[in-house]
């Protein structure tokens, strides 16, 4: 069986719950597509936008930032949210607080890890430019902005869940 770590019992929280947590993943890679598109088209393209145009999101690429980010902090929320339960139980059986928050960041971590992978190939298989243009760059600042939202607010969110009674949040979990 081996010694369980972090990164197995998120695993076994991500394939406990597999229907929701395949959700999770496939709507990342789609805002992930998003996020690594906005990146390119901030780099690529400097035309002011035009709201009555049909490619404002081509001519306006903070607005698709913009709503890959909330995208992202929103499904990062309610992926906490819904593990309030699991929090209470493991703070109730005297659980640390840094270990819960960690547990949690590290589920997340691993559903919009997944899910921008999943972005990759996308963007491999449905290239939304020129080629030629995309940069690794934008790969990778996508990457650090998906790492940065999600992890903050995970471990906001997940802080501020351990705060409350454990016996509370065991029963608004059920």
């Amino acid at each position: 069986m081996g010694r369980i770590t972090y990164l197995r019992f998120a695993f076994s929280l991500f394939s406990r719950d597999w229907i929701t947590s395949v959700l999770h993943v496939v709507f990342s890679a789609f805002f992930g597509y998003g996020l690594v598109f906005g990146f390119f088209a901030a780099r690529t393209e400097k035309i002011s936008a035009d709201l009555s145009s049909i490619e404002l999101f081509l001519k306006s690429p903070y607005l698709v930032l913009s709503l890959s980010g909330l995208a992202f902090i929103f499904m990062t929320i309610v992926r906490i949210m819904s593990r309030s339960g699991d929090n209470g139980i493991m703070m109730a059986v005297g659980g640390n607080r840094n270990g819960v928050v960690f547990l949690q960041i590290t589920e997340v971590w691993l559903i919009h890890g997944i899910g921008f992978l999943g972005s990759i190939i996308i963007s491999g298989i449905l290239p939304f430019g020129n080629p030629e243009l995309v940069s690794f760059l934008d790969y990778l600042g996508s990457l650090a902005l998906e790492i940065l939202l999600v992890g903050g607010i995970a471990g906001f969110c997940a802080f501020l869940y351990t705060l409350i009674d454990p016996y509370k949040s065991i029963r608004r979990g059920k």
